[in-house]
């Protein structure tokens, strides 16, 4: 049931503001470039995300507006966030600022190919190591993460479901124009291609030789970002420090890539939720076997 609260009645920005709450490896990194290249959306400066609803909103709005510098040319003001999807406060703490003057955009993927990029991906960071298996004992949110539907019926507590917009990542695999003129009706906007260096580019990844090294390197990076330190961690990736620890970029996670018994655990687990979520979406989910 949708929670009734008394409205705002003011704006803490000047235009309408879009919220991409959809969850990581989903197409999002991509979907950020590729707005920032339009030159039509403000997006925050020097960094990707801000991370206020998740971790920093004690800090204040004034911290979170702070990071956004909109110009005459930006039609809309946006924040594509990734932490935001699973985390428990976030639907109401976005409520609470905006009440319902906002557009939510949620990216989605298949559930079962997911998991396992966002294990690859805690693979690069040092955050896990070892097997798909032992990486979810010890991180459960490799898993959780990919339980949409209880994600989703958080989110509609506070919206209706007509206001959150899925977009799904494989649409983007298949038809790179279709998808962008799907957020560009989306947003409101006309279509513009992206340029060559963006095509194909979409949820690339990268494989460390240390996940000792890239553990640290990442934790530092979170302290810098947690200070607003951007130009550091902008300036290091400048000089190419952050391929030389994490590597290069490599295609992302696929299907055919995952050992039969990384598939069964991965349908063991998830079978369930794409059951639930064929019901909250109203149309079918393929079981990868």
């Amino acid at each position: 049931m949708i929670v009734e609260r008394r409205q705002k009645s003011y704006r803490i920005f000047d235009r309408p503001f879009v919220l991409c709450m959809g969850p990581q490896r989903a197409g999002t990194s991509w979907l950020d470039r590729y707005l920032r290249v339009r030159g039509d959306i403000c997006l925050p400066s020097d960094v990707k995300e801000v991370f206020f609803f998740d971790r920093d909103f004690s800090k204040g709005i004034g911290s979170y507006t702070a990071h956004f510098r909109p110009q005459e040319a930006h039609k809309k003001i946006m924040e594509i966030s990734t932490t935001s999807f699973d985390h428990p406060d976030v639907p109401k703490r976005v409520y609470d600022v905006f009440g319902k003057d906002i557009q939510l955009i949620c990216p989605l993927r298949h559930p079962v190919v997911r998991s396992y990029s966002l294990y690859l991906h805690y693979l690069r960071y040092g955050i896990v190591s070892g097997s798909l298996q032992d990486a979810c004992s010890h991180h459960p949110q490799i898993i959780e993460s990919s339980y949409y539907t209880a994600n989703l019926e958080r989110w509609l507590k506070y919206y209706d479901r007509e206001q959150i917009k899925i977009v799904y990542q494989e649409t983007l695999e298949a038809d790179q124009d279709v998808f962008i003129n799907e957020i560009c009706d989306l947003l409101n906007l006309p279509y513009i291609a992206p340029p060559e260096e963006l095509r194909e580019r979409y949820n690339v990844t990268t494989y460390s030789h240390s996940g000792a090294l890239a553990g640290w390197a990442q934790k530092i990076a979170d302290w810098l970002r947690q200070h607003r330190l951007y130009f550091i961690v902008n300036c290091v990736k400048a000089l190419g420090v952050k391929r030389l620890v994490f590597g290069t970029e490599k295609p992302d996670a696929t299907k055919t890539e995952m050992s039969q018994e990384d598939l069964d655990f991965m349908n063991e687990k998830l079978e369930p939720e794409i059951k639930k979520l064929e019901t909250l979406l109203g149309h079918p989910i393929d079981v990868w076997t």
